[in-house]
């Protein structure tokens, strides 16, 4: 048997056929065709021939790169039908980087955006900078009894949520974005005193939100360089007030988006785009090592069009020095989140087919667990985090649509524990879209807008049969609504006004609705304050609710015009409750600085301006 021969029939031993063109004549042909005179090998007795082995290994390598082809594309359809297989449950997931690379190239990356994000970290940067030169006052941790006090207004009760400001009853802490510091206040007897103020490196960190648990304030955000992008969540201790101090970093790949608080740990949630040179996404372990996340750890939306990862990070806040950390990701990016104590619901949107959709990721939330437990979809879109709720297992989703003509309409979704739809309430205020939402056990309420504002109610009490029981509108809308007592809801939100270019916003609006009455809610009682705006209008976290001495408060920005007919924006505070189906202000504050939050210990409100760095205290009279 020839070298040729004993080759071929190893391979086909292994079923493994090469192609017709490598096969042993055409091989000779072309070595033939291309065989110079020095090509020519002189044996004894000067007799020439043309190496037959050369022809045999040619023969060989030829046939070893079919094989290897050959294989390649048997790997591939195997990928393929695997890919396939999965996609009827609508999640995609990966054994490998192979079949995670062979899904990315479906795809086409953003080269604006893809390029190098998803590389190696490199060096860490050295996030502390030197203290301001202020003469601070000290503060002992300890030496003042903690008084009842606010916590940020967040959506689910459990599961905290980051923001700019805190405190803890003893002390007001201040994120400001612009500086990328945090500064400590002390807060007693009425007054705020300023104890320090930790300034960062601010070249490429950007600084979002925080946490306060203890001693331990964790701030998270992104970090951007010419060829990296990473969130972050950063544990600074603050057990002496004075000397704030980087203790631990945890960092994944992608820019902020947003993050919850619970059972002891912080989840970051970030998104980045890839490209199939770099495909797979980066974290830190418990040692602050950056590594590659597991392929088995990353999964996809079947529907999945755009290069973009979600990535999810759990950090516990209470295993130590060695953080036990563990970071998931999914291809197809996130528009919304919902977290409850049990679980994390990621959104994103979906335009296939000219019908937008949105698609829902579920996960299972046990510390640094976190495991993918089913995927669905509704149609339309969503519009914050307050429309989704999870109750006895069942996810309630409102959502905006375009219905066959083109006309927004919305719907409220029912789905089960493994996200298939159940249920669903639709059709309703056609051409308006949702504004806010907010459940109630087994009620909905839900915010329209187009020229009026109508609340309508929604009875979720059947799962399977959702009911639109009844509606009230009135003008202007609210962007976030709050339950006062058992029976009303408290709608905070803008004002509008006809123009000669049509309805416009023009102010802040308080609304009272009577929700008593499922199939006949009505409107009780407004306010307007044209000519301000307050950061309540677009964010929840700007909400102050003080149960124990039932009042809400809300940041405030007049605007004036002064002498020279110039406008200018003086901030302060609005403190309101509900007496007697009326809304009783209770206080306006003037502060004479911008005002982004309110927090109140004991009998005090604190005014707090991030930017500007204040802390303004008053009592109600």
């Amino acid at each position: 048997m020839n070298d040729k021969d004993f080759i071929t029939s190893q391979f086909e031993g292994e079923n493994v056929t090469a192609p017709e063109s490598l096969n042993e004549n055409n091989i000779k042909s072309r070595l033939e065709q291309g065989t110079k005179a020095g090509d020519m090998i002189k044996l004894n007795k000067g007799k020439k021939r043309i190496l037959k082995p050369v022809i045999s290994v040619a023969a060989c390598i030829a046939i070893v790169v079919g094989t290897f082809a050959t294989a390649n594309v048997i790997r591939e359809q195997k990928t393929q039908k695997n890919f396939q297989s999965q996609a009827e449950s609508g999640i995609i997931r990966f054994t490998n980087y192979d079949e995670l690379k062979a899904f990315s190239e479906k795809m086409e990356p953003d080269s604006n955006e893809a390029d190098g994000v998803l590389g190696h970290f490199g060096v860490k940067s050295l996030y502390e900078k030197s203290e301001s030169a202020v003469d601070y006052e000290t503060e002992k941790s300890g030496e003042v009894e903690v008084d009842s006090h606010s916590e940020t207004y967040k959506q689910v009760d459990g599961v905290d949520e980051a923001d700019i400001v805190k405190t803890d009853g003893k002390y007001i802490y201040v994120l400001d974005q612009t500086d990328n510091s945090v500064a400590v206040y002390s807060a007693k007897n009425g007054k705020a005193k300023q104890v320090s103020r930790k300034f960062f490196d601010s070249e490429d960190d950007n600084f979002a939100e925080m946490y306060l648990d203890g001693d331990c304030i964790y701030v998270v955000g992104d970090t951007y360089s010419e060829k990296n992008e990473k969130a972050f969540v950063m544990t600074l201790n603050i057990a002496d007030k004075k000397e704030i101090k980087v203790t631990d970093t945890y960092e994944q790949s992608g820019r902020y988006s947003t993050s919850r608080m619970s059972g002891g740990c912080v989840y970051l949630i970030s998104t980045t785009y890839f490209n199939t040179k770099k495909f797979v996404p980066f974290c830190t372990n418990e040692n602050g090592n950056y590594k590659k996340i597991p392929a088995t750890d990353i999964c996809a939306f079947e529907c999945c069009q755009r290069p973009e990862y979600v990535i999810v990070g759990a950090v516990d806040t209470n295993s130590g020095k060695h953080r036990k950390t563990k970071t998931k990701a999914v291809m197809g990016g996130a528009e919304n989140v919902y977290c409850n104590t049990e679980h994390l619901f990621i959104a994103c949107n979906d335009y296939r087919r000219g019908r937008l959709k949105t698609q829902i990721i579920k996960y299972a939330l046990d510390g640094v667990k976190i495991d993918e437990q089913a995927t669905g979809s509704v149609n339309g879109r969503v519009l914050n985090q307050w429309a989704f709720d999870e109750k006895d297992g069942y996810l309630r989703v409102a959502t905006t649509a375009n219905n066959s003509v083109g006309e927004e309409i919305n719907k409220l979704f029912v789905l089960d524990s493994n996200l298939k739809t159940v249920g669903s309430a639709g059709g309703y205020a056609k051409n308006e879209h949702i504004e806010a939402v907010r459940y109630i056990g087994d009620m909905a309420y839900v915010i329209t807008y187009e020229t009026t504002d109508p609340l309508f109610c929604i009875d979720l009490s059947n799962p399977k049969n959702p009911q639109i029981t009844g509606e009230v509108k009135i003008s202007g809308f609210s962007t976030n609504l709050v339950p006062i007592g058992k029976d009303k809801l408290m709608g905070i939100g803008h004002a509008t006004e006809d123009t000669e270019w049509g309805e416009a916003r023009n102010g802040v609006k308080l609304a009272l609705f009577d929700i008593s009455d499922k199939n006949n809610p009505k409107v009780l009682d407004e306010k307007v304050y044209k000519n301000c705006t307050s950061a309540a209008q677009s964010t929840h976290k700007a909400i102050l609710q003080n149960s124990t001495e039932n009042y809400l408060a809300i940041p405030m920005s007049w605007e004036s015009m002064d002498e020279s007919d110039t406008w200018y924006s003086e901030g302060g505070a609005v403190i309101f409750t509900e007496q007697n189906g009326k809304i009783k202000i209770i206080g306006e504050k003037s502060t004479g600085t911008t005002t982004d939050r309110l927090v109140y210990i004991g009998d005090t409100i604190y005014a707090v301006s991030a930017f500007e760095n204040t802390v303004t205290p008053f009592t109600l009279d």
